[in-house]
């Protein structure tokens, strides 16, 4: 796991992440505080990335491919930074090197193995509890109940919203070349189950699975944030990315954030992975406590308190004259909870947001450096005195982009002795042949 954080004004963004990387197997975990997760994007223009979830993306590790397409992009440029991310994308997808042909259509079919396995655990269940039932079972029945128990998980995996990155018609390309494989695939998990009949649905199925909004967890997320040329202000850009399908990148862009100087709001925090410390500080109370104080008034207006009114009172009542109070009981509960919660949003943010981005819109970019690294550790400290599992730990990596500066370190750790490579940092900004 991880715990990563940006911090946005009109002079700069400061990056901070922690070095805990969770490495796991079935019959263990290690925890190593080791891991580099904030780099260059670019060696020569104000751009910065950070990763977070797992160290690799299809088995071949962030700072492998992010120093690979740092080694192509040389120094080149672009206008703007979405710019920049889009080429980072473009560059994922293209290359062949990184990711052949193979590891893609093999990485996908690993991918589909959990779905796949619920349906057949699912059909199984069934089947077993029919003959448990009725003591036996005819092929027409195991027919039915694959059946059904496929429909079942195919609307189901249609009810989920559909990715843009994704062109239309992209699920019918993937299947006419891929179906072969996938196919293959089918055939090794449902086994002796008579599954020709509902082969295009689990086809189909693993299309779905591709496209949709719907994420593993072997999912991670990249930042991409700094600098375009024609940018002012810093600029941010958040994902979620999975694997490559085909030629296309499972991804989807889940924070676009800039500093306009014609906006009130000249600051942003914005922590990634484990983010409730930094929300606990800067919203004045933790997230899931937050939640459930909210669940519990909802309850207490909509359920429990309509039914002990309705307990009091009910005898006077004939029983339409009872449903109708509790539809309204009901209504009001709703819109009383609703307008409770506006409040608490406005309250909230007037106490404890606003003063806190007030005072980060002015700060010098070395304070931003020091709040950005404060709040990363005090999630590290907050696992190292709980009995959760220290996820986040290790050296915190700290950088500043601002636009006449460029990318400056402020903190970093190396994996060698500076002292004894001198080669290694003369050599840094060489450029390829």
């Amino acid at each position: 796991m991880t715990a990563e954080i940006a911090i946005l004004n009109k002079n700069a963004v400061a990056l901070a992440a922690d070095s805990a990387v969770t490495l796991r197997n079935p019959q263990t975990q290690k925890v190593y505080n080791t891991a580099n997760k904030l780099f260059m994007l670019s060696k020569y223009h104000p751009v910065g990335i950070m990763v977070h979830g797992p160290a690799e993306i299809m088995g071949v590790p962030w700072e492998t491919v992010i120093k690979t397409y740092r080694q192509q992009l040389e120094t080149t440029n672009f206008n703007r930074l979405i710019e920049f991310a889009e080429n980072f994308v473009s560059f994922l997808e293209g290359n062949e090197l990184l990711f052949p042909e193979r590891l893609r259509l093999a990485t996908f079919a690993g991918l589909c193995e959990w779905p796949l396995g619920q349906i057949k655990n699912a059909i199984d269940a069934r089947v077993q509890a029919q003959i448990a039932t009725l003591g036996e079972i005819d092929d027409d029945g195991i027919n039915r109940i694959t059946s059904e128990i496929v429909d079942e998980h195919l609307q189901n995996w249609r009810r989920y919203d559909r990715l843009s990155c994704f062109p239309e018609g992209f699920e019918e390309d993937f299947l006419r070349d891929s179906g072969a494989f996938l196919n293959e695939k089918l055939d090794a998990i449902f086994m002796e189950l008579p599954i020709d009949s509902i082969r295009p649905s689990l086809l189909e199925i693993c299309a779905l699975r591709a496209t949709k909004e719907w994420w593993s967890l072997g999912s991670g997320g990249i930042v991409i944030a700094g600098f375009g040329k024609d940018d002012v202000f810093p600029v941010l850009h958040s994902y979620t990315v999975e694997t490559i399908v085909r030629n296309k990148l499972k991804q989807m862009r889940r924070i676009a954030q800039s500093n306009d100087m014609n906006e009130s709001n000249t600051a942003t925090i914005i922590p990634f992975a484990q983010a409730e410390i930094v929300y606990r500080f800067i919203q004045g109370i933790d997230p899931e406590y937050h939640q459930e104080f909210d669940n519990f008034i909802r309850d207490l207006l909509i359920t429990e308190y309509p039914e002990t009114l309705l307990r009091q009172f009910g005898e006077r009542l004939s029983e339409d004259q009872r449903r109708d109070v509790e539809a309204e009981l009901i209504r009001l509960g709703r819109a009383v909870h609703s307008n409770f919660g506006d409040k608490w949003s406005d309250w909230q943010f007037q106490k404890f947001v606003s003063p806190v981005l007030d005072i980060v819109a002015d700060l010098p970019k070395d304070d931003l450096a020091a709040m950005a690294e404060s709040l990363v550790n005090l999630t590290s400290f907050k696992r190292r005195i709980t009995a959760e599992v220290e996820t986040v730990g290790g050296p915190i990596d700290v950088a500043v982009i601002s636009k006449g500066d460029g990318f400056v370190w402020i903190k970093r750790k190396h994996y060698f002795n500076k002292d004894l490579n001198p080669a290694f940092f003369s050599n840094y900004y060489r450029r390829y042949e």
